[in-house]
């Protein structure tokens, strides 16, 4: 009898090899050039709120980022190591300086990467044969364009946005009293001259002024950030990543006198925190390991009291720097160079305890947003109801009720309704209006068994109803699965 495998086997290489070493003719592909704005934020430490909003993956990956756990991947690129701990001597100055390569390397502004077209006319060729065309391309342009992303990395100032700037700077200064002679000779009227000049010096000076005060923001800033690790104070280094900075600062750009306050308010907290840290870190350390804790947190308390005043220093000037910036640009309504754009949309919702991805909906995300801000915070995001001069939020726990000013009104967890119904309930004025009871296992401390959501609408009052039941439904599935 034949082999049916070996043959069918055969076969399918035959087939595939047929398939893979057909020919293909293009009358024309054309493949548009591109550029590419590259801008990235290394990890932050997270609250625990935040953590448990991002998911315990994301947090995990978050801590093991900020830690310097890097891998190389056997074939598959950079990983991270997450669930390791730094015990020995060794490990913890490996994993420091880790930290701050990893700062180093993710952190860029304004990487412009630049990738030509293709254009291919008449052009045969197999499947494979296009891919590799395209793919060493594609390879060849993103070598080409690595001194461009080196050189936008923060650990170095950002040469590249700062020669960007400066180039701005010289065209404006040349073109600017080029075009003022142009409409002087036009009109007649010598003072247009006289305007492109200041106008093309200004515009060089700004130019001049903000790039160098960028460069050496980010200089001293990449160097607090690596001093911070240093100290080996994970709680300090965390309070500095949770402090708002003043790059997102709202109403825009910041003032010098706004830069020199926040400057000297953080050379204080550095100072203080220096020498605070000496008390403190010998007492928590001793609480949690005894006289050994005690040894290792002197050690880290005089190590704080020498590098946290640094490190305010450093602040203080990059607040400083950071202020002259934005005076410079704010003066002119604000430039192009080096600009830090605002979100511009809410961040995407998603849904229950599987965090299930959907469809982008600006009303969830804003929603989910507002949730972080109550006290379901750190909770899955459910769904919401807009019933006008209120909302109701639902979590996978419980429901919040908000009023127009932000007020809480009711707040109610699953597990503790028995049943919800959609009923017309009586006012004080004899009318009736319809509403949402639920239904409570137990009575509330002012010995209410009942809470009433009063509705304008039927219609409004059954889709409530509904979206707390599946909310009751998944707290009942989760009882029976622990």
């Amino acid at each position: 009898f034949p082999d049916l495998v070996k043959l069918f086997q055969e076969r399918s290489g035959s087939a595939a090899a047929g398939v893979g070493s057909r020919k293909l003719y293009f009358e024309g592909l054309t493949i548009l050039p591109c550029n590419v704005s590259l801008s990235v934020a290394p990890a932050r430490a997270l609250t625990p709120q935040q953590a448990s909003f991002e998911g315990a993956d994301a947090a995990a990956i978050h801590a093991a980022v900020r830690k310097g756990d890097l891998l190389i991947g056997d074939g598959v690129g950079l990983d991270v190591k997450v669930g390791s701990t730094n015990r020995t001597a060794l490990a913890v100055i490996r994993g420091v300086f880790k930290s701050i390569l990893v700062d180093a390397l993710l952190k860029c502004d304004g990487a412009s990467l630049n990738f030509a077209g293709v254009a291919l006319r008449n052009h045969f060729s197999t499947g494979p044969q296009l891919g590799t065309y395209l793919t060493a391309h594609y390879l060849t342009l993103l070598r080409n364009n690595i001194p461009a992303l080196l050189g936008s990395l923060a650990f170095f100032g950002n040469p590249v946005g700062l020669i960007r700037g400066l180039g701005d700077g010289v065209s404006d200064f040349v073109n600017e009293p080029m075009k003022g002679l142009k409409r002087s000779v036009e009109e007649l009227n010598p003072t247009f001259v006289m305007d492109g000049v200041a106008r093309g010096t200004g515009s060089l000076a700004r130019h001049t002024v903000s790039g160098i005060a960028d460069s050496a923001s980010l200089l001293t800033e990449t160097f607090s950030k690596n001093m911070a690790v240093l100290t080996l104070d994970r709680r300090y280094a965390q309070r500095r990543d949770r402090a708002v900075e003043l790059r997102a600062a709202e109403g825009g750009t910041t003032t010098f006198v706004e830069g020199v306050e926040s400057g000297v308010l953080k050379l204080l907290r550095g100072v203080v925190e220096g020498v605070s840290g000496v008390i403190r870190a010998p007492i928590r350390g001793a609480e949690k390991r005894g006289v050994q804790g005690f040894a290792k947190g002197v050690g880290k308390g005089l190590l704080g009291l020498l590098v946290k005043p640094v490190i305010g220093l450093s602040d203080a000037a990059t607040d400083v720097m950071i202020g002259v910036k934005g005076s410079v640009e704010g003066a002119t309504g604000g430039g192009h160079f080096g600009v830090y754009r605002e979100q511009l949309r809410p961040r995407r919702a998603l849904y229950g305890r599987d965090r299930a991805l959907r469809y982008y909906n600006l009303a969830d995300a804003t929603a989910a947003l507002l949730m972080t801000r109550t006290r379901l915070a750190g909770e899955e995001y459910l769904s919401h109801y807009d019933m006008g001069s209120r909302v109701a939020l639902l979590s996978v726990k419980r429901v919040l009720l908000l009023s127009d000013d932000g007020k809480e009104l009711l707040m109610v967890k699953f597990k503790q309704m028995k049943a919800v119904e959609v009923r017309q309930v009586p006012k004080p004025d004899g009318r009736a209006e319809w509403g949402v009871l639920i239904f409570l296992r137990s009575p509330r401390k002012n010995g209410s068994e009942i809470e009433v959501i009063n509705c304008e609408e039927e219609s409004m009052a059954t889709d409530l109803c509904s979206q707390m039941k599946r909310g009751m439904n998944l707290a009942a599935i989760k009882a029976e699965l622990v």
